[in-house]
């Protein structure tokens, strides 16, 4: 959290940090950190859970959704993505 504030105040921007199976903490500027759970899964490979994130990120931004959503629906999908082997899930 604390490096998520030093970068946030350095840039002026939102900051995402991925937690792994805790989630990811949200912090936007100017806002109070937030960390968005990730769902319990039996994993199996984590192997792509970070491109899982940033691809829902970015595809829930791209259709107009704000920044909190995102980060709720890459939470979702990376967590869906380790429920099988390799970077297909």
């Amino acid at each position: 959290e604390a490096a998520a504030r030093v970068l946030a105040a350095r840039t002026g921007a939102a900051v995402v940090v991925t937690l792994g199976a805790a989630g990811a903490l949200l912090l936007e500027p100017g806002g109070t950190p937030r960390v968005v759970r990730a769902p319990r899964v039996a994993a199996v490979d984590a192997t792509g859970a970070g491109d899982a994130f940033n691809g829902a990120l970015a595809a829930a931004l791209a259709a107009g959704g704000a920044l909190p959503e995102g980060v709720e629906r890459a939470v979702a999908a990376a967590s869906r993505s380790v429920t099988r082997p390799g970077a297909r899930g």
